[in-house]
């Protein structure tokens, strides 16, 4: 058998990649020191590799982040700001994913909120997570459109099979009691699947006073702040989006 055929029969398992880097490697001699155990390891790592990073791509390509895609390794740190190290090496590990906990970043405009946001949503998805970063009033869109299309219920399920959830701008603007009750239907199913980053200029106090009903107001505050991490951000006058 030769080493088209074989390609060919990779390419036809679908291990494409690896039928190229066969090919590749051959003609750069890449064989040549290695016993035939360590090429094979090679080629296997070189389609494991690949497969990996293809997934990152679509689960990074899927969350909405920014194009700069803020990433955890470019979070400038600063007591004065709130912000140090040793408080975020746990959003590195799954741990705070897999126990479901929240993230909730509070501070004024241009203090990093929403970079970070991002930066650990990323690393969520480095980690093989399901991440999905929105602002606030594109949620309610998004939930309205779905409504209308009769494809609510599919919207939800969809919302609570995302691992992380990062809303941007919480409570920046009123909202219907409609809305509030859409807001805490997927707060309620993202409780027990995944984990929610909120980023606001105001304080947890304060989010009751933005929501028509109270009562979903007590319910949807208590879900998203009994377990969660919080940050309250401080600026240091000037924004940080520039400087990150």
């Amino acid at each position: 058998m030769n080493i088209d055929t074989v390609c060919n029969q990779l390419r036809e398992m679908r291990f494409t990649h690896m039928a190229q880097q066969l090919q590749d490697r051959l003609a750069n001699g890449d064989h040549r020191d290695l016993s035939h155990e360590q090429f094979i390891a090679l080629l296997v790592e070189d389609e494991y590799l690949h497969r990996r990073q293809k997934r990152l791509d679509r689960l990074v390509n899927r969350a909405g982040f920014k194009p700069e895609q803020p990433a955890m390794e470019n979070i400038t740190y600063s007591g004065s700001r709130g912000l140090v190290k040793k408080d975020f090496i746990q959003f590195t590990t799954p741990k705070w994913i897999t126990n479901a906990h929240n993230i909730i970043f509070t501070g004024p405009t241009g203090c990093g909120k929403s970079f970070l946001a991002q930066a650990i949503a990323l690393q969520g998805c480095r980690m093989g997570f399901t991440s999905r970063y929105i602002r606030y009033t594109m949620l309610f869109e998004e939930i309205n459109a779905a409504r209308g299309t009769g494809q609510y219920l599919k919207f939800l399920k969809k919302i609570s099979a995302t691992k992380i959830l990062a809303i941007d701008d919480f409570v920046m603007q009123e909202i219907s009691e409609q809305d509030i009750s859409s807001l805490m239907d997927i707060i309620e199913e993202k409780q027990q699947t995944g984990s929610i980053i909120i980023t606001t200029q105001y304080p947890i106090a304060k989010w009751h006073h933005r929501m028509p009903d109270p009562t979903i107001a007590d319910a949807i505050c208590d879900r998203l702040v009994a377990n969660a991490y919080k940050f309250n951000l401080k600026g240091d006058g000037g924004s940080m989006r520039n400087k990150n």
